[in-house]
């Protein structure tokens, strides 16, 4: 067996209209709205997964603003799944075993004890396209790719928190 080192997800050549968009989007004043986490006990639920989240993606961290099946908070950027989400917005990133697939077989949450072995995210995008973060699910154990329909709802589940997200940006002023 050989040995499995990880890169993490480079940021984005304009990171910092990606950090400015997060900033005017209010998303991380959002933690613990009870829309954003019915949202994701819906989508958890739904796609079978054991945890779901809403992540923001923001300088080096992930904040978790919306979960189901692990504590909302900030977890670092450099073992995210969901660094990986924001370099390819429009595009859902499907892992259906982490611990065979080359970019994350040796990142830390995989390779660790109950590590994580599969995720699933769609990227959440503003109005001009920037991705903030995500909507994502993972498991403790390896699942089959996502059918078409389960992606298609990750996707509508996804635009569904960028709708919430207006409406308390809205409210906010």
């Amino acid at each position: 067996m050989g040995i499995s080192v990880y890169e993490p997800a480079e940021p984005l050549a304009d990171e910092a209209r990606r950090h400015a968009a997060v900033n005017a989007s209010g998303a991380l004043q959002a933690t613990g709205d009870d829309a954003l986490r019915g949202i994701v006990r819906m989508t958890r639920r739904h796609l079978g997964a054991s945890m779901a989240a809403i992540s923001i993606v923001h300088e080096d961290w992930q904040y978790l603003i919306a979960a189901d099946g692990l504590s909302e908070g900030a977890y670092s950027r450099r073992t995210s799944f969901c660094g990986h989400v924001v370099r390819m917005p429009g595009v859902v990133l499907d892992v259906p075993d982490a611990s065979r697939d080359d970019r994350f077989a040796g990142n830390p949450v995989v390779t660790e004890d109950g590590g994580i072995r599969s995720y699933a995210g769609a990227a959440l995008l503003d109005d001009e396209g920037v991705a903030l973060g995500t909507l994502c699910v993972f498991d403790w154990r390896v699942r089959p790719p996502l059918s078409a329909a389960a992606t298609e709802e990750l996707l509508a589940n996804a635009a569904e928190v960028i709708e919430r997200l207006r409406v308390l940006k809205g409210q906010a002023h």
